[in-house]
């Protein structure tokens, strides 16, 4: 099991607030999720939660205990990391959600999103903070390079009409805390996500 907080304004010491805990500071130039709500900060470990004062690391900290599923890893880290809060249609249950995200749309976006070098998947298994939304799942998407980012994210035209009708069938309206990020830093020793098991 592992976990993963979304922090916005930071503390000074967030970053080593939490022993063993890796970080992904927020890109200045957040693109098109720019006028959505993206936080500053991403924090996860590789073990069970942490016990520690949430609320303390920042003006608002969203946590959740994940159960991430490695489907694609980069080496080294990727540079751009778009980071989604996912919420699962409203017809589906929980497990429905999970099996359509890992089983069937996993081989869709590795044939689809083709800059893709690193792609996570973590069904949400507890949330960790009173504020946090009520989301399933927490999806990492890595790229090499901004450019990547911006000129393949999708193959075609055909292939994003895939992506989104794919993602309609599994997933509500995607929330407005879409944030890009950049490589990860670690505040101690830790298992770096790339080690994290396969589903």
């Amino acid at each position: 099991m592992s976990w993963l907080a979304a922090i916005w304004e930071p503390v000074p010491d967030a970053r080593t607030a939490v022993a063993g805990a890796w970080f992904r500071p927020a890109l200045v130039d957040q693109g098109p999720y720019v006028h959505g709500t993206p936080f500053d900060l991403l924090i996860g470990g590789s073990a069970a939660a942490p016990t520690v004062r949430w609320a303390q690391l920042g003006v608002r900290v969203h946590a959740w205990s994940v159960d991430i599923g490695v489907v694609l890893a980069a080496d080294p880290a990727p540079a751009v990391t778009m980071v989604s809060l996912m919420r699962r249609h409203p017809a589906m249950t929980a497990p429905e959600f999970a099996e359509h995200w890992r089983e069937r749309h996993a081989p869709l976006a590795l044939r689809r999103h083709v800059g893709l070098v690193d792609y996570r998947q973590g069904v949400v298994t507890e949330t960790l903070t009173p504020s946090a939304p009520d989301i399933d799942g927490v999806a990492l998407l890595g790229f090499a390079s901004r450019e990547d980012f911006e000129q393949r994210f999708f193959d075609s035209d055909e292939g994003r009409a895939e992506i989104m009708a794919d993602v309609a069938r599994f997933m509500d309206r995607p929330g407005r805390e879409t944030t890009l990020v950049g490589p990860p830093g670690t505040a101690g020793p830790t298992e770096e996500p790339d080690r994290l098991r396969r589903p």
